[in-house]
């Protein structure tokens, strides 16, 4: 059952000590540590519109103890935080991708050289022929599946959480002291 839900226009961080606001991500908290958690929350949000819509992050808290100034750095230290992790993460993918393609196909390369082999071996069985060339190619293209999902479809994925983390450091949070 496909449910018509849209995405919210703006997101909403409360602290605890402030009364609910429908669809926020509650803060437990007043440090930097708690509030990343609210951020992680948020940013796995930020996943469900388009990334070139722009996404007000307005800031519940109870007193004004919490700037604006302290709040916007400690978003910006989280964000520095996350794509650095995130951008090992992408480097790692593709350096392991790229070396496992290159064995990969040095696996192709033996399979499809047996094969010859095995097509010009007159006293084997047709069918035995044809099964252990179909089990060679078979393999050999099936080695190469996992290189090359690393290199193109999970570093895609990646490339969109470095892009979200981007975006999130580049809103600007806005801060309401109820």
């Amino acid at each position: 059952m496909k449910k018509n839900i849209k995405p919210p226009v703006g997101y909403h961080i409360r602290h605890h000590s402030v009364k609910g606001i429908a669809g926020s991500v509650s803060w437990y908290g007043e440090d930097y540590t708690s509030f990343c958690h609210a951020l992680n929350i948020t940013l796995q949000r930020l996943k469900q519109i388009p990334l070139k819509t722009p996404t007000p992050i307005t800031v519940h808290v109870h007193d004004s103890k919490l700037s604006a100034k302290k709040m916007n750095e400690w978003k910006d230290s989280y964000c520095s935080e996350k794509y650095e992790e995130n951008y090992s993460e992408y480097v790692l993918m593709r350096r392991q991708g790229f070396v496992f393609l290159m064995k990969g196909l040095f696996i192709l390369w033996g399979a499809l050289s047996l094969m010859y082999v095995i097509e010009h071996v007159p006293s084997l069985n047709p069918y035995v022929r044809m099964l252990g060339k179909e089990t060679l190619y078979f393999l050999g293209w099936v080695i190469l599946w996992k290189p090359i999902e690393m290199i193109v479809f999970e570093t895609w994925l990646l490339k969109h959480q470095l892009k979200l983390i981007d975006k999130l450091q580049k809103t600007n949070l806005e801060i309401k002291t109820s």
